[in-house]
């Protein structure tokens, strides 16, 4: 295999790994109590049903779109195989990109209220997302989440939202916007809002969509000195050992739960999963390079000395210094 079919091979890899941990759990099955009450709404037919908000704000690479993908990739596809709404002979993949039973809407740079409605009305695969105003594009949002049952809608990086600007055009569009994203709740259609901490702010200055929030999901950074998440960061790096293997990047299994491995990997990733595994990521790198049939502490430890400080996780290598205290 060559440098460049082996880069893509692992970076294809990685891409595709979906591992379980406990906060992945518990924002699945939070997802899941939002869309039994939104089906309920949706067979009963009841009017002017409020529906509920939750909130995953978190730093860049805590793995907010792992959690997403998975629960796109196996939960909905899940029931949209178990309602019939697919054929289980259609792939998983093509299943989640084609249903509107979970709709994802990816926020646009600096999204405006109209670039807003755009970025959902492109999530239903709308034919002309631009054209309109304001009045028909968010008729035809509500016609969408008639016709396809949608049970819950997930905006994803909402800190691209302009929102929290000073000036009276800024807080006129921050109004707008929240009315908006009101009026989804107010329609009985749930939502799960994506962001980096940034968005906290801008999504939770409105009262109203507060007192409408029932949780607000955590995912890091985690503390190692907490139970909890020292074991699920524990479960995760024996995890990602396992999967190297059955992903067929290397022939042994890689343990990344012998001696101090894990304490290690933890500080160089700053308590985050998705730096744990970008520094994994990169080891496997160096370890195919070297020819190796797993990816052994060394590797790790170089993958640290290029990644972590670089990213600004740590000021030295964690694999070559002490232990900062837990």
């Amino acid at each position: 295999m060559d440098t460049r079919s082996a880069t893509n091979t692992i970076a294809f890899a990685f891409q595709s790994m979906r591992i379980e941990h406990t906060f992945m759990k518990k924002a699945h099955l939070c997802f899941d109590g939002l869309r039994e009450t939104r089906r309920q709404i949706l067979n009963i037919g009841l009017g002017g049903y409020e529906a509920k908000c939750v909130t995953l704000f978190a730093d860049t690479q805590s793995g907010k779109t792992t959690i997403l993908k998975a629960y796109l990739e196996k939960n909905v596809v899940d029931r949209c195989y178990e309602v019939g709404l697919f054929s289980r002979e259609v792939p998983r993949t093509l299943v989640a990109a084609l249903q509107r039973v979970v709709v994802r809407v990816s926020v646009s740079g600096t999204s405006t209220l109209m670039s807003l409605l755009e970025d959902i009305l492109r999530a239903y695969g709308d034919p002309r997302p631009e054209t309109g105003n304001m009045g028909s594009k968010k008729h035809r949002i509500f016609r969408y989440m008639q016709e396809f049952r949608t049970e819950l809608l997930i905006f994803d990086e909402m800190n691209h939202l302009r929102i929290g600007a000073r000036g009276l055009y800024q807080s006129a569009e921050a109004t707008r916007v929240h009315n908006v994203l009101k009026d989804f709740l107010l329609g009985g259609c749930p939502i799960v809002f994506v962001g980096t901490t940034e968005a906290q702010a801008k999504v939770l200055s409105d009262f109203q969509i507060r007192a409408r929030c029932v949780k607000s999901l955590f995912l890091g950074p985690l503390v190692y000195g907490n139970t909890e998440h020292r074991r699920a960061f524990t479960e995760y790096c024996g995890m990602l050992g396992i999967n190297l293997m059955r992903s067929g990047l290397f022939p042994e299994r890689s343990n990344f739960l012998e001696d101090d491995i894990v304490p290690r990997l933890f500080e160089a990733a700053g308590g985050y999963f998705g730096h744990a595994a970008n520094i994994v990521e990169l080891a496997a790198h160096y370890a195919k390079d070297e020819g190796s049939k797993r990816v052994e502490r060394s590797h790790l430890s170089a993958a640290a000395d290029d990644y972590s400080v670089l990213n600004k996780l740590a000021t030295r290598n964690p694999f070559e210094e002490e232990l900062a205290d837990a």
